[in-house]
């Protein structure tokens, strides 16, 4: 499967951006600004485009398991040391399989630590790969002095944030390099201008052919960041996946369909990330605004996937997944006419699934009255009849 997977990871660092502000206060687009000041460094220090690609892909990954933390580890502050320490550990598990260039062991895990062996892991610059150590700096850059907003007063807050982490925060030669390939008027110069274009610039796109195995790897990482967010719904989106493979095969569908499928299925519920836990994890069942907020997630997972080229068919069966025969899901307001086959597709296996997950203000219900339902709802225009049919005879227990 062809896929710009840098592209892709710029599309998708929104969302991990939506975790890290709900925590945070930081806005979307920080990932891209990390990845971006990582990637002047590196061609100012003289990396190869392959080191780049792969410094970039870290820099927008660097807290993919802050949902991870937060759901095993509830109730703990978010600042200090230990959650720091946690995350990397699981981050750096999570991207263990994914298809980087380079050898980049040590970086996510390493992203937090001073140069003064300050750090959870107490590693000191010479121990810390040069990658982790890269995007330590840009990542507390952003976060300490809001270096996005570009303007005098912010540059000359880097200054001062800079000279008062010089060897202690970060390796003076580091500093340097900073300085080096960030100068003062190269930096005042991109005001106004948006974080997506300054990036593809300095890191132009280049789709490349996986293996499907590899493809599944990565979106698992982004699945089980999806799925963490609310301890309700862990391994939903790999389920759903799962699930349209299986229904791809009995419908007689091309392999590039099939994959192209499970993708959907592993990022339909990408927006999710842009909506507040207290919504997400709320233990009964939602007022009529807090619903109306929570429909706002299908048109984020539009917003998302819209961004990456080549995901058109993507986008359209990831983001349609509520929207119902007569006219009355969400966030569309699609009618029949306007659905093909794949977008009620998985918009029925996304109700199948969830029929069966419990939930805290539902068990899990069995296959029999999961199809049931789905039956009531079909008979009343909400979802197609057939495929309802097609899943009570595929999904039969033996």
């Amino acid at each position: 499967m062809k896929i710009d997977l840098n592209g892709m990871l710029y599309a998708l660092s929104y969302a991990l951006d939506c975790v890290e502000g709900e925590l945070t206060g930081i806005k979307p687009g920080h990932g891209k600004w990390v990845a971006y000041f990582c990637v002047r460094m590196g061609k100012e220090y003289g990396m190869t485009q392959e080191q780049l690609f792969d410094l970039a892909a870290c820099a927008v990954l660097h807290d993919n398991a802050l949902t991870q933390y937060l759901s095993e580890e509830r109730g703990e502050a978010v600042s200090n040391g230990r959650t720091a320490g946690k995350h990397c550990i699981f981050g750096e598990e999570n991207m263990k399989d994914f298809p980087f260039y380079t050898d980049v062991r040590g970086v996510i895990l390493y992203h937090h630590e001073n140069a003064d062996g300050s750090g959870f892991f107490k590693k000191k610059s010479e121990e810390t790969p040069l990658m982790a150590q890269m995007i330590h700096l840009a990542d507390l850059l952003d976060v300490s002095c809001r270096i996005h907003e570009v303007s005098a007063e912010r540059w000359q807050s880097a200054e001062r944030f800079l000279a008062s982490g010089r060897d202690r925060l970060f390796d003076g030669s580091l500093v340097e390099l900073f300085f080096r390939s960030v100068q003062k008027e190269q930096y005042l110069a991109l005001a106004g201008r948006q974080i997506d274009g300054l990036l593809s610039g300095e890191l132009p796109g280049k789709p490349k052919e996986y293996p499907f195995y590899q493809v599944q790897s990565m979106l698992k990482v982004f699945g089980k960041i999806v799925d963490y967010k609310s301890r309700f719904t862990r391994n939903h989106s790999e389920q759903i996946a799962e699930k349209l493979m299986r229904v791809a095969e009995a419908y007689g569908y091309g392999q590039e369909t099939k994959e192209r499928l499970y993708v959907a299925g592993m990022l339909h519920d990408i927006g999710k990330m842009a909506i507040h836990n207290d919504v997400l994890e709320k233990p009964d069942r939602l007022t009529e605004d807090e619903f109306v907020y929570m429909q706002n997630h299908a048109w984020y997972t539009y917003v998302i996937l819209s961004q990456i080229s080549g995901f058109e068919d993507i986008t359209r069966w990831a983001s349609r997944h509520h929207e119902k025969l007569n006219g009355k899901g969400y966030p569309f307001g699609l009618k029949a006419g306007q659905l093909d086959e794949k977008e009620r597709l998985l918009a029925c296996i996304d109700i199948y699934q969830a029929l069966g997950e419990e939930r805290p203000y539902k068990p899990g219900l069995p296959h029999e009255k999961c199809i049931a339902i789905m039956r009531d709802m079909a008979r009343n225009g909400f979802i197609d009849g057939k495929i309802t049919d097609d899943l009570e005879r595929i999904f039969a227990p033996m």
